[in-house]
């Protein structure tokens, strides 16, 4: 379907517009602010950002497959300039979500954003047409982009949101207008930007700020800033607040889940009326809890007496975001839980766990854990690395690890504390590539998490 037409852009743009030069037959089937981007039919915005003025790539994109662009020079043809293409951006956005009668989630919080999103577009494609932000375009450029790619005829609109500033989300939350508001949980992440977390927890409450009248909040109970967040949604006078969590408590509670394969669980969702048996095509215990997110999504949204979750049998784990990989190398086996993505502490946490637990259940030799630097820390960096290194030591835990391996600067500081664990540390991914398949044996399983700039990827790839 097209998303946008010669007539809806000038609506969209009216009060934007100075001058436009566009072919009356024009059919747009992409938004792009990326020229690099192999497009069809694209519309391509000139933005002037911080670094880079796509003004300069107006060649490029074309060549790429571009058809129009909204700019701020005016052109030999096919364009419309406007006063502030950065503003158009939000224009077309605010027309997008205004045509739609979809239902829209947005989604939000310092883990599992982007594992729950793609879960509950999973689970939702057998309701109806459903569009989800495309990898991690959850900053204020990337949700106005996300929802100028929104189809008007999608049943359901899912948009991640993402920030590392107070009053980052509260725009975007007010753009998007969702009927669901998602916070996945609040933990220390970004947090060089912050006072403390509990600033983190009023940064992600912002997503409460474009609800609908009738809208719902879903947050997470066993998050320390349950209270807080449930006070800043009765503030805006927001009545329907449910939760989800391991609480007994929750309005939708993990009960219990059985891991009986590499990828393949069963999960015993409790609410307060029913009991909900479903399976889940991962044995990592962050995405089945994320999965209990989707119960209660589906249960407030589609107000149905049995929903629909088969298709969360056919989920997969992203690269970097828990995807599981067997690699042979040498006459070595060695199964790679990679996590290389982005960390934080909770996420190390639960990752560690995950891989003693897939160690068990599979049977195999060892477990050898490699951690690179949380980044975006400011002064809490050092607590915050020294938090991971009594997760290390803890006794039940370091009875169950074989080896540890810290690649950076401050997760070499931590070794000293590992007792007795052996350890081999690293200043960058580069001199820890040179040296994995030396470390790693047959039969292991190697867990790999760090924040992005670490790099992490060039250790996979070299057993790969």
């Amino acid at each position: 379907m097209t998303l946008w037409t010669k007539i809806e852009l000038l609506e969209a743009l009216a009060d934007e517009i100075l001058e436009y030069q566009i072919p009356d037959n024009l059919e747009i089937d992409e938004v792009l602010i990326d020229s690099r981007k192999i497009t069809k039919n694209g519309l391509f915005i000139a933005i002037r950002g911080e670094n880079n003025d796509g003004h300069k790539f107006l060649t490029q994109t074309f060549e790429n497959g571009s058809i129009l662009a909204i700019v701020e020079e005016t052109q030999q043809k096919n364009f419309i300039k406007v006063k502030d293409s950065f503003l158009a951006l939000y224009k077309l956005a605010e027309f997008s979500r205004n045509r739609s009668k979809a239902k829209i989630i947005a989604i939000t919080g310092s883990v599992g954003k982007t594992s729950t999103k793609e879960l509950l577009k999973l689970a939702l494609e057998n309701y109806g047409k459903t569009f989800a932000t495309i990898g991690n375009l959850n900053n204020h450029f990337g949700v106005p982009l996300s929802l100028c790619n929104f189809s008007k005829d999608c049943d359901f609109g899912i948009f991640e949101m993402g920030m590392n500033h107070l009053n980052e989300i509260t725009p975007l939350s007010k753009l998007a207008k969702p009927h669901l508001a998602i916070i996945t949980n609040v933990a220390p992440v970004h947090i060089e930007f912050f006072k403390n977390e509990e600033e983190i927890a009023l940064a992600k409450s912002e997503i409460f700020a474009g609800l609908t009248s009738d809208g719902i909040v879903l947050i997470n109970k066993d998050n320390q800033h349950f209270n807080f967040l449930e006070a800043q949604a009765q503030k805006l006078n927001i009545k329907n607040i449910f939760s989800f969590g391991e609480n007994s408590k929750s309005d939708y509670c993990l009960k219990e889940f059985i891991i009986d394969g590499i990828s393949h669980s069963k999960i015993l969702v409790k609410t307060k009326n029913d009991e909900i048996k479903y399976q889940i095509s991962t044995s990592n215990k962050a995405n089945i809890f994320n999965s209990v997110i989707i119960v209660g999504a589906l249960s407030l949204l589609l107000k149905e007496p049995k929903i629909n979750l088969e298709n969360l049998n056919n989920f997969k784990e992203k690269s970097g975001r828990g995807e599981i990989l067997e690699v042979n190398f040498n006459n070595k086996k060695v199964t790679i839980i990679d996590d290389s993505y982005n960390a934080s502490l909770p996420s190390i946490s639960s990752g560690i766990d995950y891989a003693i637990s897939l160690k068990k259940s599979l049977n195999k030799k060892r477990v050898v854990i490699l951690l690179g630097d949380m980044l975006e820390l400011g002064e809490k960096s050092v607590a915050l690395h020294e938090e991971v290194s009594k997760k290390l030591a803890t006794n039940n835990i370091a009875n169950d690890i074989d080896f540890v391996i810290l690649v950076g600067e401050e997760m070499s500081k931590i070794s000293n504390k590992l007792n007795s664990i052996s350890y081999q540390t690293f200043k960058n991914s580069e001199l820890a590539s040179n040296e994995i398949e030396n470390i790693v044996e047959d039969n292991d399983v190697l867990y790999v998490k760090g924040s992005r700039g670490m790099k992490l990827e060039k250790i996979i790839n070299k057993l790969k």
